[in-house]
């Protein structure tokens, strides 16, 4: 670190009060957020007077700010770009001497495991995270390679970083493209087509009951299925399909493939499933089965859109006392609208299952680059 002033925690909070803050002005204050989230808008603003007081807190370009309370341990490097401005007592300030250490690898030594470990440590009988003491950290005795080395490593990482936002971007969009396709594939109205329709077939409204039938049917053997909510409308993975161990067997309820299998008291949340197996689910679950010549995909892609989520929660919420729950006799009055025409429930299907296997692709290369990112951090250093 810089041997003059390496590390320096923000002012004390009775020096940079709400009080002291104008309206406008060309002086900032930098929070917490900014290191958390690695980005450097801010929302508050200082007078020159009070800048000139507080400038030995002040930032300047290629400094790195950390995270010191609350969500601690959070490390950014300051661009070049940053407007004149003073961090809070939330945050620290650390100078390095770039004769020594490359500001690409102090970022990431700062990230990894080891250093993130060192960082925060727990009051002796609590569960409570704290940043170790400032005067703690100036003492550290710690290793590092030649700059060269230093340069190798932080050009990797920086540019494994650089990877991971592309693909957290692609990602964005994947699913902003999903949900424009869920807006305009469907209708809500009779006689008003969708904005993406394939012909100009009139759509009608049913009852839930006339496209599906409960399975009520139970067994005691099976591959037991579990559901996850966060993997859309194919939760049902090989590494979540299990023997099923318990002692009572006898309530779990069959499950074919494309069944779709709900949880009565958190389909309103989006907790329904497509089966991609048969087998067996648990008995929180209520178990529809389409009736001939109705598309599942089409309804299960339905019941993720905005309105279905409104009305499941309306349902479960309004029809039932203090407890969520979206039994089947409240669920098969609920009303949908269908194309009249069935080639166009399968059109809608096939489109947005062919959408969900692409992001399902694009979130598989996001967690195998933070799968590497994480094991470079953790070998990297020492």
């Amino acid at each position: 670190m810089n041997s003059k002033d390496g590390i320096k925690r923000g002012p004390f909070g009775s020096s940079l009060k709400k009080s002291f803050f104008v309206k406008k002005s060309d002086y900032v204050v930098y929070e917490q957020q900014n290191a958390i989230y690695d980005q450097f808008s801010t929302r508050y603003f200082i007078n020159e007077v009070k800048y000139n007081e507080l400038e030995a807190f002040s930032l300047k370009p290629n400094d790195f700010i950390l995270s010191g309370s609350g969500t601690i341990g959070c490390i950014s490097l300051v661009p070049d770009n940053i407007k004149k401005g003073v961090i809070n007592q939330a945050l620290i300030r650390i100078r390095i001497n770039q004769n020594i250490t490359n500001k690409f690898f102090f970022l990431q030594w700062m990230r990894s495991s080891y250093m993130q470990r060192r960082l925060t440590q727990a009051n002796p009988g609590s569960a409570i995270t704290n940043l170790v003491p400032i005067s703690e950290i100036k003492n550290w005795k710690v290793t590092v390679p030649n700059n060269k080395i230093q340069k190798h490593i932080g050009k990797i990482l920086t540019q494994l970083d650089t990877l991971l936002s592309l693909q957290q971007r692609k990602l964005e969009l994947e699913k902003a493209l999903e949900k424009s396709l869920f807006q305009n594939l469907y209708t809500d109205f009779p006689n008003i087509f969708p904005k993406l329709a394939f012909e100009k077939s009139p759509w009608h409204a049913i009852k839930l009951q006339d496209a599906f039938t409960e399975i009520s049917k139970r067994s005691k053997a099976g591959q037991l299925l579990t559901v996850s909510i966060s993997k859309g409308i194919f939760p049902f993975n090989e590494s979540e399909r299990k023997n099923n161990s318990s002692s009572d067997k006898s309530k779990y309820k069959v499950v074919k493939i494309n069944d779709i299998a709900y949880n009565t008291m958190r389909m309103w949340q989006g907790a329904e499933a497509v089966s991609r197996y048969d087998g067996i689910v648990s008995p929180a679950y209520t178990v529809i089965r389409a009736k001939k010549n109705q598309n599942p995909f089409f309804y299960a892609f339905m019941f993720k859109r905005e309105k279905y989520l409104y009305l499941f929660q309306t349902y479960s919420q309004g029809l039932t006392s203090d407890t969520w729950n979206l039994k089947y006799p409240l669920f098969k009055e609920i009303k949908a609208m269908i194309p009249e025409n069935l080639y166009i429930q399968d059109k809608i299907a096939n489109i947005l299952n062919t959408r969900l296997k692409h992001t399902e692709l694009e979130n598989t290369k996001l967690e195998t680059f933070q799968a590497l990112k994480q094991f470079l951090l953790q070998n990297l250093f020492i």
